[in-house]
């Protein structure tokens, strides 16, 4: 996993999610989100977001007691990083099969700003 460059940015989600606290509670995400992370097409890593859990949590591994994801999205480690820092449109990535989901797809826009915001700080590019 040492090549992976989205661990990185899920470790400053979780570092900094008490500061997304209103931000999630005010766009009402009350979901669990799991990305499994895929590196020259085979899986590399699978994280979770839980914002159901009180507090909120962000974990690597599969939801915690058997919970189900509302949305489970499938992206490449270097997509995840271009999407996260701005550098490709997760609406474009989606339609053009760079990005694939399963459940409640809109969640994913909803967590644009979030993955924005991680980005600005883990100070992650792909295309530079």
């Amino acid at each position: 996993m040492a090549d992976l460059l989205s661990p990185v940015l899920f470790e400053t989600i979780r570092e900094e999610l008490p500061e997304y606290q209103s931000e999630l509670n005010a766009k009402k995400i009350n979901a669990i989100v799991v990305y499994e992370i895929t590196k020259d097409g085979k899986p590399a890593c699978t994280w979770t977001m839980d914002f159901k859990t009180k507090p909120n949590e962000v974990y690597e591994g599969l939801p915690k007691n058997g919970a189900k994801p509302n949305v489970t999205v499938t992206i490449d480690d270097e997509i995840f990083v271009a999407v996260s820092a701005g550098e490709l449109d997760p609406v474009k990535a989606f339609m053009s099969g760079k990005v694939k989901a399963k459940g409640n797809i809109m969640l994913m826009q909803k967590l644009t700003t979030v993955l924005k915001n991680a980005n600005a700080k883990a100070k992650i590019h792909v295309y530079d």
